[in-house]
């Protein structure tokens, strides 16, 4: 498996896993059973209610749409720049801002973000009542592990891409955490122990510790996915992800436990068939892949962003 399969895999993973889990995203798990009694494994499944008709199926939601806007720029410019990245989340808030989360809608307006997009989210963060260590950055691991190096660490990377616009430690971890999972699958082609991980963790906020542990030694019910009130929380999603590469035998088996069994499932998923992409290739993942709505603009990130990576450079970092 070389780094092209690899890279492939994961641009296909997560939206694959984003825009199938958009079919049982904020259900219950009994809810689940009672639109997809057979378990929902294919676009046409999908019902029509207000939240899932504002897509057609197969089209992926802002877990992969903040990625591709955040890759554009390094892979045009060849290096990894705040303000550049910053611009092109404010283009997408401009163009069409029903696909984002609160934590977008917050931070990327406020006066000033994208000039200065770290400082200006942590004031906004911190005037707010409503923010919390949500899920949204998690997919940044893609970014982070594949550009860290030895200049710029995975936790020193993480901090700046997470904090643009989550401004909370656990957000920080978590994504530091999977971002170790992308880099030593990619460049070491191998899974990080659980004591790899731990002390990456236990570096950045131990209050992820939890569910760390939860993901190697658990069972996926012991995450209450669905819960409505926890269901988006940045630890919960990252657990459940490494509890499907840790639990789970195949990329089809992981992305249909993840689907079905709801709570934010499209994040779940999309996280959970990314690492999955970088650990077994493109080739590993479902059919379904072919189904996903946007292949040709995935495969030209794959093909820019194998090309940067096999130039073997150090990506500045302004």
């Amino acid at each position: 498996m070389n780094i092209d399969d690899k890279i492939k895999g994961a641009l296909y993973g997560m939206a694959l896993g984003d825009a199938l889990g958009l079919g049982t995203e904020f259900m219950t798990r009994q809810e689940v059973m009672s639109y997809y009694p057979d378990g929902l494994t294919d676009f046409s499944q999908f019902i029509h209610d207000m939240h899932r008709s504002l897509y057609k199926p197969g089209e992926w939601t802002n877990d992969t749409e903040v990625i591709l806007r955040m890759l554009d720029p390094i892979v045009e410019d060849e290096n990894i720049n705040l303000v550049k990245i910053a611009e092109r989340l404010h283009d997408w808030y401009l163009e069409d801002n029903m696909d984002m989360n609160e934590p977008y809608r917050v931070v990327i307006p406020t006066e000033g973000w994208v000039k200065n997009p770290i400082v200006v989210c942590h004031r906004a963060w911190k005037n707010a009542k409503t923010l919390g260590a949500s899920n949204e950055a998690l997919n940044r691991a893609l970014i982070i592990g594949i550009f860290a190096n030895e200049d710029v660490t995975i936790e020193e990377l993480s901090r700046r891409l997470v904090n643009m616009t989550h401004d909370d430690e656990r957000c920080v971890a978590t994504t530091a955490m999977a971002a170790h999972l992308v880099s030593t699958y990619l460049y070491e082609n191998r899974a990080p122990s659980y004591e790899e991980l731990y002390e990456l963790c236990r570096n950045i906020d131990e209050r992820a510790l939890a569910f760390l542990k939860m993901s190697y030694e658990g069972k996926l019910e012991d995450f209450h996915i669905d819960d409505e009130d926890t269901c988006w929380y940045t630890r919960k999603s990252l657990g459940v992800a490494m509890w499907a590469l840790w639990h789970c035998k195949t990329p089809e088996e992981m992305l249909y436990k993840m689907v079905n069994a709801g709570g934010d499932a499209d994040t779940n998923a999309s996280l959970a068939l990314m690492l999955a992409g970088f650990k077994y290739g493109y080739s590993a993942l479902p059919a379904l892949k072919e189904k996903v709505i946007g292949k040709e603009r995935l495969d030209e990130m794959a093909d820019r962003l194998s090309a940067l990576v096999k130039k073997k450079l150090k990506i500045k970092i302004n």
